[in-house]
């Protein structure tokens, strides 16, 4: 039922709590990934810089009242273009393979 619930939805938008905000960990969440993988859009609050967790393209991070208006309009203005680049970041940045045999490589160095 969740997964239908989310491949059902238009895409993510959500806040995070004080803690990630405050502590700047780049936190992304289980719900924001499973969004991703069924093509998604998300715009969720900015929990810190990333140096691959990309801005303005299936994925948004917003710390402004503003800046998530300004994202969930562009979600709309181009859906396709957003949700294809949601999947894509799935893919790129967390497939279990890839993530698994990147651990795996760190653990065993």
């Amino acid at each position: 039922m969740y997964q239908a619930y989310i491949q059902r939805s238009r895409g993510e938008f959500g806040c995070a709590k004080p803690s990630y905000i405050k502590l700047q960990t780049s936190w992304i969440s289980d719900r924001t990934l499973c969004y991703l993988a069924s093509g998604k859009p998300v715009v969720v609050q900015h929990t810190g810089p990333s140096s691959f967790l990309p801005n303005g393209e299936g994925t948004f991070r917003f710390s402004t009242l503003q800046e998530a208006a300004d994202a969930l309009d562009a979600v709309n203005t181009d859906y396709r273009r957003h949700s294809e680049a949601a999947r894509q970041i799935a893919e790129t940045h967390f497939d279990s393979k890839q993530v698994v045999a990147r651990i795996l490589s760190y653990a065993l160095r």
